[in-house]
């Protein structure tokens, strides 16, 4: 796994480990690639709800703003204030590919706009919604679907909390959903009951869990127990890895059609 991110114009480097003149000597060769402008050193590991950093600036321009481009999208943020994952871009590509044009889509813990503007640029699906709690992301959401030439209506932006957002006053605005997509950061709690909520009879719940890979299997039966406390059933067709984040330890994805 590599020890650096390319955001676009911004290289972010892994360097808790480093000593300071490793950590310049890097920044001075991701400097000679093409469209690097910037190298930040990953000041802090992500944290919390925002998924946030501290980036230290090592060389190039003073600069937190990327342009970033995959699939065919260009997504516009702020590295200090806005998660973003360039290692996902498979991932959002092959999770596009599943979806249909006929299908409504709900996007939980959005970002930036990543899922619901790849999953629209592949599928077109009939309406996207994404609930991100995050106010900064919410604008770079915006203004990336301005960049990427969204049409009005196709996708829709709901800032706050899932727990608060995603209620049955959500559920009589849109109506349920045919997939639910929760790209959840790597919190204790699984969010389900919103998932659970917002996902039609005979629809899809795309759950991302983060654990061992030894794990794998007892953190789906957790969740499994978990979602019978709410008097609903599941099935689940398809699980695997969709992101390395240790040795032997990934982000899963686990696909789960819902019975009741």
């Amino acid at each position: 796994m590599a020890d650096y991110d390319i955001l676009g114009n911004i290289a972010i480097i892994k360097g808790e480990k480093k000593a300071k003149k490793q950590k310049l000597e890097e920044a001075k060769e991701l400097l000679k690639r093409p469209g690097i402008k910037t190298v930040l050193e990953k000041g802090t590991n992500v944290k919390g709800r925002l998924r946030t950093i501290k980036p230290i600036h090592l060389k190039g321009e003073r600069n937190l703003i990327a342009l970033h481009k995959e699939n065919n999208c260009t997504f516009k943020f702020n590295v200090s204030s806005c998660y973003f994952s360039p290692r996902l871009s498979n991932e959002r590509q092959n999770l596009a590919k599943k979806i249909k044009n006929t299908d409504k889509v709900l996007v939980m813990f959005a970002g930036v706009g990543a899922y619901p503007i790849v999953i629209y640029n592949y599928s077109r699906p009939e309406k996207i919604v994404g609930v991100e709690i995050g106010r900064e992301c919410c604008k770079y959401f915006k203004e990336n679907l301005r960049i990427n030439k969204v049409i009005e209506g196709k996708i829709d932006i709901i800032q706050g909390d899932v727990k608060k957002k995603i209620n049955k006053d959500f559920i009589k605005k849109y109506g349920e959903f045919d997939i639910v997509i929760m790209a959840r950061p790597n919190l204790k709690d699984s969010f389900i009951e919103q998932g659970l909520l917002a996902c039609k009879k005979g629809g899809t719940i795309i759950y991302y869990g983060f654990c061992k890979d030894e794990d794998i299997k007892e953190m789906i039966q957790n969740l499994e127990r978990e979602i019978e406390t709410f008097n609903r059933q599941v099935d689940v067709k398809y699980y695997c890895p969709a992101g390395e984040i240790a040795p032997y330890k990934h982000r899963y994805r686990i696909e789960m059609e819902i019975l009741k």
